[in-house]
Order: structure tokens, then C-alpha cells, then sequence
């Protein structure tokens, strides 16, 4: 449907005097739902820019009147926004934080519909980070919350999503179906729109015969509400599907109309898709026009990583010129002097602090092996020695049925092996990732969800046995202190290599608490800095618990 400009001013001039009949009574009340529209359904980049301004401000002014219903609110579209834009590990913060918050209320119980909403956010910014098993996780949680055939059709239609990204189509099918059969009970058409188009595009992929009419019925919804985003995606998809037919005409047809939509919504990302599609189609300007647009967004990417490491460079660049500017006006015989005299201060003094510092280093170490000599024999007598006790008393005592002492013996046998392991080195012929898998997976149960994210990214072989072996019992004191103290329901542990150097983020929304280093938290920053590497620590009531570690 085209508009010549005498039909926008008269739906200008409308609006205008529909919003002042309405009154200003209603404004607050009517901000808020505008700012939900724009975050949950923008239609251009500006929408993504005004909303995310809208609740920033809102949440720092609940977050620090101890409003906690409309923290977690705001939270949800921040997490939303910040997904939308591709900035997935800022969204998974927010989410993650608005779900501790959450754990933390009396009426927990009664926030499952919040809890699933965030459930299905995290779900989405896990399929694009290719995390499927978790993605599957959090989706079967999420079912356990719904409370309306929408709240269903939703999460199948993202689970079906998670199949489709894997190629896995069958399975993507069948799911997919359960959402589609419950679209008579609902009433929003995008939602509608949004399970027709995506059994479409899995039907036309299984070279199903009613894929092609799904998707346009998907379609003609859309144009229906006027959406411009999800039209968009209806126009990509079509010109996907035709490309696989081979049928360059149509396929053109429908990426030319993607692209001016892109325009419209002024969006990079959906400017490069839809050049994209039109670059499979033919080898003329827009190729070139799509490498220049690919380029200019690498570049950005490029300079925004490198930011403070040129801001790094320049500060040194001008202590360098400081430097050489002092030596050229140090030519009196006075001040060379003195400068000597200066130095060999300095050497003196640094020579003195470290053998200081050397002893007091020796005498921690000392300190912590007899800690932990001290600790393995408490736990050592605690947990072994009394049951060996007892059961020599049994022994001496009473008969004892020869099934029951041999379980007796296999608790003993049990408990020494778990205290042996948990305090010997590792066994260098096993890889160090199943190590790793192992320790993760002891403390992931019932209660507490530990995600790991970049593990396999990481080239362990080429690390040193002594850092694999830090790394690991650092972990493990993390995660230990983690279950003794914080009562965290998540716990997110994310490797990276960043310029060379390995990078290890802890988090959890535990408890957290006011930053004191006791001797568990000693005991890791000791070990991370025996291998040259450092370890930070930032916690807060009530806000959880991060460590970085870089090595």
C-alpha cells in the first residue's frame, strides 16, 4: 500500500489530535507501552536507540529505589534490546542478573511466566551462540512455566528454531507442528505469522509441498499489520527459497524488496543480508556494494576492539616524548649526578623490597601447605577415620553380615578416593578438558545450573601441565566456594584467547557480599599469580559474584 505526502500529512494531523483528545492523564501509563512496542517490535534502528535511552533511565532510578518488580521489568527489555542489536554476552548479563533477583523474592513461585520469559531469551541468544544443548535445557524449563497456549506455541516455535540452526529438520518439523496446531487459541498475528512462515521455510527446506503457501500465508499477515521488520524477514526467506529453485527472477525480485525494506529500517545487518541474497544472484555492483558494506562493518568491529589499545599506545607514545624532552634539558653536570645518585637509590631499594617480598611470598606459601595439610587431615579423621572406627567397632562387637560390612568398606573406599582426587595432580594422560567436564559437571545438579561457554575454543595441549593444573584447582575453589557460601542458581564460565593470552570470566548470581579475601580466595589469587597470570575479583550484596582470570 504506497502514500503520496497529502495522505501522510492528513495521518500526521490525526494522530496528532487523537494523542491530544486522548489527554495527558495517560501518559506515563502510555509511554511505557510505546517503549515496549519499539524494544519488542522495532521497525527501524532509531526504535532500538529510543528504547533502550527510555529504559536505562528507568532502571537506574528503580534499581536504586529498591523497586525490585520494575527492575526485573525493565531488565527483560534491556536483555531484549541488547539482543537485538547482537550484543549477546551484555543481554545474557542482564538476564542472569534479573534472575537472581528473582530467586531472592518471597513470591518466586509466582513469577514463573517472568522466569520463562527470560528462559526464552536466554534460549534465543544461546542458538545463535550455537550452545544446543543448554539452548534445549532452558526451553524444557521454560515449558514447565507455561501458563497459556501462547506461552506454548512460543516456546516451540524457538525450540524448533534451535532444530532448524542445527539442520536437524525432522525434529525441527515435528516441533514446529505442536505450535502451528495451536494457532486457532491465538490472537496476536504476528505470533501466528511467526510459526506459519517458520514451518514454511522448514517444509520448503524438506521440499514439503505446502512449504511455498505457509510462507506467503505468513506473508500477507504481516503486510496485514503493516510490521515492517517481520515483512522483511518474509521477503528474505522467499528469496531463499527461490534461489534453491533456481528461479533467479523471483528470487531478485523478493531480495530487491528485502533491501529496500533494509533501507527503510535502516538496519546493517539486514542491509548486508539482503545484499547478500542478492550477491548468490548475480555478480554486478551490488557484490560490490555488499563486500564495501562487509568491510566497513569488520573495520568498525576492528577499531572498537582496539580501542584501548590504542589509547594505550598514545599514552606511552607521550610518556616516551616526556621522557626524551627531560634528557635533553638534563645537560648539568649537577643533575646527572643527582640522577645517578637517584638511580642507584632506586636499585638499592628495589633490591631490598624484593628479597622482602621473596620471604614474605616464601613464608605464605609455607602458610598455605600447611593450611592445606591441616584441612586434608581434618577431612581425612572427619570423614574416613571415624567410619573405619566404627566399623572395627562393629567388628569387635557383633557379628556384622558379610554384604554389609563389604558396603561399609565401598563407602570407605569412596570417600578416600574423593578426597584424593579432589587434592591430587591430574593425570596428564587424560584430556584436560574431560577434566574440566567432570569438575563442571559435579556441581551442576538440581539447584544450580553451571553453563560453559569457549572451552573448546581454548588449544590446551600447547598449555603447560602446571597452568592446566592451577587452572583447574582455581575453578574448583571457585565453584566450591560458590556452593558453600552464595546459594547461585546460575553460573556462567566463559574461555576466550584474547591477544595471545587466555581469558577465564566466572560469574554467578549468588548472594555475593562485601569483597574479603579469605583464605579460599587467597589460596586462588596465590596460585594464579605463581604462573604469572592475574586473577580479579568483583562482588557486592546481592549482586552476585565475577572473577576474571587472565593467563
Amino acid at each position: 500500500m504506497k502514500f503520496n505526502q497529502t495522505s501522510l500529512l492528513y495521518c500526521f494531523t490525526a494522530w496528532i489530535l487523537i494523542y491530544a483528545s486522548y489527554g495527558f492523564a495517560q501518559k506515563p501509563i502510555d509511554s511505557m507501552r510505546y517503549y515496549m512496542r519499539l524494544a519488542l517490535k522495532p521497525q527501524n534502528a532509531q526504535d532500538l536507540i529510543s528504547s533502550e535511552t527510555y529504559f536505562n533511565r528507568h532502571y537506574k532510578r528503580a534499581s536504586s529505589q529498591g523497586e525490585v518488580t520494575k527492575t526485573i521489568t525493565y531488565l527483560y527489555y534491556k536483555a531484549s534490546i541488547a539482543y537485538k542489536k547482537g550484543e549477546y554476552d551484555e543481554s545474557e548479563e542482564f538476564a542472569v542478573k534479573a534472575l537472581g533477583l528473582i530467586d531472592k523474592r518471597s513470591d518466586a513461585a509466582h513469577m514463573s511466566s517472568t522466569r520463562m520469559s527470560f528462559y526464552n531469551l536466554l534460549g534465543l541468544m544461546y542458538t545463535e551462540q550455537k550452545h544446543k544443548t543448554k539452548t534445549i535445557e532452558l526451553y524444557t524449563n521454560a515449558f514447565k512455566m507455561a501458563q497459556s497456549p501462547s506461552d506454548s506455541a512460543t516456546i516451540y516455535n524457538n525450540l524448533s528454531l534451535v532444530y532448524r540452526k542445527f539442520n536437524d529438520l525432522d525434529n525441527a518439523q515435528n516441533v514446529i507442528r505442536k505450535a502451528y496446531n495451536l494457532i486457532p487459541k491465538l490472537s496476536d498475528t504476528l505470533t501466528q505469522a511467526l510459526i506459519i512462515d517458520n514451518y514454511g521455510v522448514i517444509s520448503s527446506k524438506l521440499n514439503n509441498a505446502n512449504g511455498l503457501d505457509l510462507m506467503r500465508r505468513a506473508l500477507e499477515l504481516r503486510k496485514g499489520v503493516s510490521d515492517t521488520s517481520t515483512i522483511y524477514t518474509s521477503y528474505s526467506h522467499l528469496a531463499e527459497y527461490y534461489t534453491r529453485l533456481n528461479n533467479e527472477v523471483v528470487a531478485k525480485n523478493y531480495a530487491l524488496r528485502a533491501l529496500e525494506l533494509a533501507a527503510h529500517i535502516n538496519s546493517d545487518a539486514y542491509k548486508n543480508n539482503a545484499l547478500g541474497l542478492l550477491v548468490n544472484l548475480s555478480e554486478d555492483s551490488y557484490a560490490r556494494a555488499y563486500k564495501k558494506l562487509n568491510d566497513s562493518i569488520y573495520t568498525a568491529e576492528k577499531e572498537s576492539s582496539n580501542q584501548y589499545a590504542l589509547l594505550k599506545y598514545d599514552n606511552s607514545e607521550y610518556k616516551r616524548k616526556v621522557l626524551e624532552s627531560e634528557l635533553e634539558n638534563e645537560k648539568h653536570k649537577a643533575r646527572t649526578i643527582y640522577a645517578v645518585l637517584t638511580a642507584s637509590f632506586i636499585t638499592l631499594l628495589s633490591v631490598l623490597l624484593y628479597f622482602i617480598l621473596k620471604s614474605k611470598y616464601k613464608k605464605e606459601t609455607l602458610q598455605q601447605v600447611f593450611n592445606t595439610e591441616s584441612r586434608i587431615s581434618k577431612q581425612i579423621h572427619d570423614e574416613v577415620a571415624n567410619d573405619v572406627y566404627q566399623t572395627m567397632c562393629k567388628l569387635e562387637n557383633q557379628q556384622v553380615h558379610r554384604d554389609a560390612l563389604l558396603n561399609d568398606l565401598h563407602d570407605l573406599y569412596y570417600k578416600t578416593r574423593d578426597i584424593s582426587k579432589k587434592h591430587s595432580v591430574l593425570n596428564t594422560d587424560y584430556p584436560f578438558t574431560d577434566h574440566l567436564d567432570e569438575l563442571i559437571e559435579s556441581f551442576n545438579d538440581g539447584d544450580t545450573s553451571v553453563i560453559v561457554k569457549g572451552l573448546s575454543e581454548i588449544n590446551w595441549d600447547l598449555m603447560p601441565q602446571l597452568h592446566r593444573s592451577t587452572i583447574y584447582k582455581v575453578l574448583q575453589e571457585l565453584l566450591i566456594n560458590m556452593k558453600k557460601h552464595s546459594s547461585a542458581s546460575l553460573v556462567v564460565i566463559m574461555f576466550s584467547k584474547i591477544n595471545k593470552k587466555t581469558q577465564i570470566n566466572y560469574s554467578d548470581n549468588g548472594s555475593g557480599s562485601v569483597l574479603k579475601k579469605g583464605m579460599g580466595l587467597q589460596n586462588t589469587e596465590n596460585r594464579i599469580q605463581s604462573i604469572n597470570g592475574s586473577i580479579t575479583f568483583d562482588t557486592n550484596p546481592e549482586k552476585g559474584f565475577k572473577a576474571q582470570i587472565i593467563l
